[in-house]
């Protein structure tokens, strides 16, 4: 255990699930609380929907109460307890909303007046994390008075920035790490199609008004200043280090590049029996989608799945499904593929054709199973052969007629195709990106179709309307994962999806293949690292279809090779390796001092 410094972490996502950053905090925990023990506090949001799951209140130990009675700004509750995500660590929740509402101005004020951060016009987004992360920093000033040992604060993306300034600004001897997992500029210059890989490559000048062209300009100035004033800043990756040179004008460093809790991981042993349960409820919903339409001959074809955030272009998720839609055009008559792209948009309910095919399957499986399971009972209680009695041949036909009659029930006339997605968007179809590109390429789930597509615009959970599988259960399901993203300042879909025994694919433009590469060279196994850099988009697409038809070609025993060798190579990202690379920062962050 680490006992010369007590560390402080701050996240907007700590106790507040939204993004990868509570991935990055939580699959951490165990090895921070290993370090740390009761030396370690995050401190993060508090939104009161996410506190009610994550969070448990409990009595704060005294040096708590003492900075909490010493704490300065009015319109703060602070709450302490135990985050139970994250190994049940120590953490204090700021609410900060009533502090905000009456000081968020003059904030914006003080830091135009001190770091020069134009944040005039500024959207609630940003506002909000500007007021809590303000609050953060007085707390931590507040909490340095009365721990008996050092203080290191850690601090993640521009909405933490603002404690760092407010240390700097109030001239609190406290020293800060700053850690960048993407930047905000980057970003907004990739969501909006461009290739910011390519544009940091280049060592592009950034102009002046590019902040305020892509509309990021408060938080882009934001996460510059939090940069330049934290005692150590630290990026994810070469590529997010890379980055922040050429978009932020500082080189970050440390790198610290996101690791997976090696030590939580269910065995192979765990994930083949996972895989088995999620693949009995996937085909129990390939069934009952499909099977009102046409038989559906891929039971054991093998599925292949994307997600992530909607974000269509830097996501990749054009170069998935135009290289589904080349595959579908080589695929011979024996050969099925299913993709599944599970990526959240607005739903408005599950399209009715769909609950009515899924119940009325429901129903006919049911009446079915009880017909087995009678004639289950009847041959194990009678010690006659079927051939010689009668009372079997009779319940024997009776499961044919009612298999033929129920059937039939299920396969009305259906004039349409199952569609690609099962729901209700909370928009017009005809504007979504996912399915006129599906369109486009002719992944219409028609008969003729040997790539059979579902667009799953929700987040998967245990009990959700049709599938109810969790994301890691659909990951140990998957054959494959496809993770083409053209942005990706580290990309954790990859390495959890060959940590849950299948085959992943990523590219060059990825932190994640950066970090692969420089630990394995040539060697990777189970993980495809697909060349992004002057590919054109259709060398990309070209290259990915002849990939996922190795997939389909290979035998059973193949893949299996395959996606094993993808979980043993994913035991190299533990944390246990790569926590070390945030305790040097902070022992650097502590000599600076």
């Amino acid at each position: 255990m680490n006992g010369g410094y007590f560390l402080a972490e701050i996240s907007f996502e700590a106790g507040n699930k939204i993004g990868g950053i509570w991935t990055v905090v939580t699959s951490k925990s165990a090895y921070t609380k290993e370090k740390f023990g009761d030396n370690y506090l995050a401190i993060g949001f508090y939104n009161p929907t996410q506190a009610a799951v994550e969070f448990i209140e409990m009595a704060p130990p005294q040096f708590i109460k003492d900075a909490v009675s010493d704490f300065k700004l009015d319109g703060i509750k602070i709450y302490f307890g135990k985050w139970v995500s994250a190994s049940d660590s120590n953490i204090i929740l700021i609410d900060s909303k009533e502090f905000e509402a009456k000081h968020a101005n003059d904030i914006k004020r003080e830091f135009w007046d001190r770091f020069n951060i134009d944040s005039l016009n500024s959207p609630q987004d940003y506002t909000e994390p500007l007021a809590w992360s303000y609050a953060a920093g007085a707390f931590i000033e507040s909490l340095s008075k009365h721990l008996k040992m050092r203080l290191v604060v850690q601090a993640h993306e521009w909405l933490s920035a603002g404690a760092i300034l407010y240390l700097k600004s109030k001239d609190v001897k406290v020293p800060t790490a700053f850690t960048i997992h993407a930047t905000v500029l980057g970003r907004a210059y990739a969501y909006s199609g461009n290739d910011t890989f390519e544009f940091v490559n280049k060592n592009t000048t950034i102009t002046q008004d590019m902040p305020y062209k892509y509309g990021v300009a408060a938080k882009h100035f934001t996460e510059v200043a939090g940069a330049m004033n934290a005692t150590v800043f630290t990026a994810v990756s070469g590529i997010v280090q890379k980055e922040a040179e050429v978009i932020l004008g500082k080189k970050a460093d440390f790198i610290t590049f996101n690791g997976i809790d090696t030590q939580n991981l269910p065995s192979e042993d765990e994930l083949e029996a996972l895989r088995t349960t999620a693949k009995n409820k996937f085909t129990n919903f390939m069934n009952s989608y499909f099977l009102p339409y046409y038989d559906i001959p891929f039971k054991n074809a093998p599925v292949f799945i994307t997600s992530g955030r909607y974000e269509f272009l830097d996501k990749g998720f054009d170069l998935f499904i135009d290289a589904l839609g080349k595959l579908d055009k080589v695929l011979s008559d024996d050969n099925y593929v299913v993709a599944l792209i599970t990526v959240p948009s607005g739903t408005i309910g599950v399209k009715d054709e769909v609950v009515a095919n899924y119940l009325t399957y429901i129903a006919v499986k049911s009446a079915l199973d009880e017909d087995l399971k009678n004639f289950d009972q009847l041959v194990s209680t009678n010690p006659a052969t079927m051939a010689d009695n009668v009372s079997i041949d009779k319940a024997y036909n009776k499961i044919q007629n009612d298999a033929r009659r129920m059937v039939s029930q299920l396969r009305r006339l259906k004039p349409t195709n199952p569609p690609p997605c099962p729901f209700k968007l909370s928009y017009p179809e005809e504007s979504d990106a996912i399915l006129n590109r599906l369109k486009q390429n002719g992944l219409e789930n028609s008969i003729s179709n040997h790539v059979k597509v579902i667009f799953y615009p929700k987040y998967l959970t245990v009990g959700d309307e049709l599938l109810n599988l969790t994301y890691n259960e659909a990951l140990s399901l998957s054959t494959a994962g496809f993770f083409p993203s053209k942005y990706e300042p580290f990309g954790y879909t990859p390495l959890e999806d060959a940590a849950h025994m299948s085959i992943a694919f990523t590219t060059d433009h990825s932190g994640f293949a950066e970090c692969a590469q420089r630990l394995f060279k040539n060697s990777l196994k189970g993980i495809v690292i697909e060349p992004m850099l002057g590919e054109t988009h259709e060398e990309i697409v070209s290259r990915l279809t002849s990939d996922m038809l190795k997939i389909v070609m290979m035998s059973d025993d193949d893949r299996f090779s395959l996606r094993v060798s993808a979980r043993r190579t994913s035991e190299n990202f533990g944390w246990d390796r790569f926590i070390s690379n945030y305790l040097d920062a902070y022992e650097a962050a502590l000599e600076r001092v």
